[in-house]
């Protein structure tokens, strides 16, 4: 199992920028505002928990040393201890579990060996499927990543209480799985989207729903299925969604751009002809029109009363959390800007390869 982090030349302060025709500077968008702005809570049994789960995801998927240092150093335990701040130590773990689950199950579609492989693709994702619709399906299952799901879900499934949870963990589940196979249909073509075909499947491939499941399961949360119906809800989950494929995109696309990953927002708006910055502020615009639509859905939110107010209020908090744990995270770990986090954090630039718009820019 590989594990990828960020190539150390892409990502410099722009006055350590060397001169060279191979690389261009760009300014991020400021992504740090309005309830991003404040420093995010973090579970108190963060250390512990995550020593826990990396010792084990190391042993099911027989890790060796690299691997190990790379995955703990990346922490995807961190994220997840911002997503679900008041989780209790049992269900904290099944977070954290999922958290180091879904980063290498990802990988094999965005630069792995599935990337091009969409009979492969399927038959991966037919088989994580099936062990949460057959118990027995997963008995004889080899792959370590779907063990680690498969123990996932069984400890989610056996939470009788948390029925609807359940139901919609594993169709978010479904709908990730879905998009992540029709991503490599396309890549596999050599197709490239629109930016609105982009965003429309980005939302179920970049896997942030399931979180959302995740954070009604660690809180303990009993929110009954209509709440979700209403379009306020709907909304505030979409945007939610956005928000942290918008900000993956931003910040993950010097180590995707190396690696060729072309469903990349940036990446769409680059190859439609834009200048990179150009393309950077583009992404940075759609950012700010879902903090507006995210207030506005806020204020059209119903009322079912005190005790049911009370924990969809704290559902809201956990879809905020996620999208806080994804920039927070991204600054932290080491698998988009390597060692170069504090510096890409107070200068905002980093640098990319120039296309056919930045050179046809560069001579006006």
């Amino acid at each position: 199992m590989e594990f990828t982090q960020a190539p150390r030349e892409l990502i410099l302060p722009i006055d350590k920028v060397p001169c060279r025709e191979d690389i261009i500077a760009v300014r991020l968008p400021k992504m740090f505002v309005l309830f991003l702005s404040e420093i995010p809570a973090v579970n108190v049994h963060y250390d512990s928990v995550k020593r826990e789960s990396e010792m084990w995801m190391s042993s099911v998927c027989s890790l060796d040393e690299k691997a190990r240092k790379i995955i703990s150093k990346t922490d995807f335990s961190f994220f997840c201890a911002i997503t679900v701040p008041d989780a209790s130590p049992t269900e904290l773990r099944t977070v954290f579990d999922w958290g180091n689950w879904v980063f290498p199950f990802d990988d094999k579609f965005d630069n792995g060996a599935l990337k091009d492989d969409p009979v492969q693709a399927q038959q991966l994702v037919d088989r994580l499927l099936a062990g949460m619709v057959d118990e027995a399906a997963s008995i004889h299952e080899e792959d370590p990543l779907i063990q680690i799901h498969d123990s996932v879900w069984d400890r989610i499934s056996k939470v009788a209480a948390s029925l609807c949870v359940c139901r919609r963990f594993a169709k978010y589940t479904r709908d990730y799985c879905r998009g992540a196979v029709e991503q490599v249909h396309s890549s596999s073509k050599g197709n490239y989207p629109s930016l609105d075909e982009m965003l429309k499947f980005r939302r179920q491939s970049a896997g942030v729903s399931p979180l959302f499941a995740l954070v009604e399961y660690a809180h303990k949360l009993y929110i009954p299925d209509p709440v979700f119906q209403t379009r306020s809800i709907k909304e505030i989950e979409r945007i939610g969604i956005d928000l942290v494929l918008l900000q993956n995109d931003i910040l993950s696309y010097c180590k995707e751009e190396k690696e060729g990953v072309t469903h990349n927002m940036v990446a769409i708006c680059r190859r439609s002809g834009m200048p990179a910055q150009m393309a950077f502020d583009h992404v940075g615009e759609m950012l700010l029109t879902r903090y507006h639509d995210w207030y506005l859905a806020l204020s059209e939110l119903p009322s079912w009363g005190e005790e049911i107010d009370a924990e969809v209020q704290q559902y809201i908090r956990g879809v905020q959390n996620v999208v806080r744990a994804n920039l927070h995270w991204s600054f932290r770990s080491g698998r988009y800007f390597g060692d170069a986090n504090e510096d890409v954090r107070k200068t905002g630039i980093v640098t990319v390869r120039p296309q056919a718009a930045d050179i046809a820019l560069s001579v006006l």
